[in-house]
């Protein structure tokens, strides 16, 4: 995420259509990531897109050294700083991990926005129908900071501060709707919502992946 001195279980959720249920999963997806900086609601919109993307599995960690990515060479406006909040960013199945275990301390640029933006990319159409902050995130985030459109999920940190034993973690649940051909698909007259169960203190361990890779 853009850095200012110092910057920024589940059940499946299941849908019917043409008598064929699919599972909604990330896994198989392709991860991509950009930032989104503004000062204001009417000032001009800053936008970094990264050249990395990743498959999300459940034995990676995505994207172990977020601020690798950034190009220094972008220009940035006035605020934010030429660099990234070294976090770690882990995908799942059904969520998406923010890990602060690199980071040191800080807090993210203050503005209208500076957000993170993860979009999922899959041979099948992927939408997101709902996001629940999990109860294991310590980073302070609130609901209105965490939105998605379509395939997209946006998590606004403008403002937070972050320390090493900051994380956060944002359960997921959508659709994903077979290939048509071009061909619209309609909408299911009806779905089945299983939900998604946040569970605090489970057998969840949210640096196993990170920490494989170190």
């Amino acid at each position: 995420m853009i850095r200012v001195l110092p910057l920024f279980a589940s059940v499946a959720m299941v849908t019917f259509s043409g008598g064929s249920a699919l599972g909604f999963t990330l896994v198989g997806s392709e991860l991509r990531l950009r930032t989104q900086g503004q000062l204001s609601s009417t000032s001009q919109l800053f936008v970094t897109s990264f050249p990395a993307s990743a498959i999300v599995s459940d034995s990676t960690v995505e994207f172990p050294n977020v601020a690798s990515l950034f190009d220094r060479s972008a220009g940035v406006p006035p605020g934010f700083a030429r660099s990234l909040v070294d976090v770690s960013i882990d995908a799942g199945a059904d969520y998406l991990a923010i890990d602060f275990d690199n980071a040191g301390f800080g807090q993210f640029a203050t503005g209208f926005q500076n957000t993170y933006v993860f979009t999922f990319t899959a041979p099948t159409a992927l939408q997101i129908t709902d996001v629940l902050i999990d109860p294991q995130t310590t980073l302070g985030l609130t609901p209105n900071r965490v939105t998605f459109n379509g395939n997209e999920l946006f998590v606004n940190v403008q403002g937070l501060p972050f320390n090493r034993n900051s994380f956060a973690r944002i359960n997921l649940s959508g659709t994903t709707v077979p290939d048509s051909g071009g061909v619209t698909v309609p909408e299911p007259s009806s779905v089945l919502s299983l939900g998604i169960v946040a569970l605090a203190g489970t057998i969840f361990n949210r640096r196993t992946k990170s920490k494989a890779l170190q």
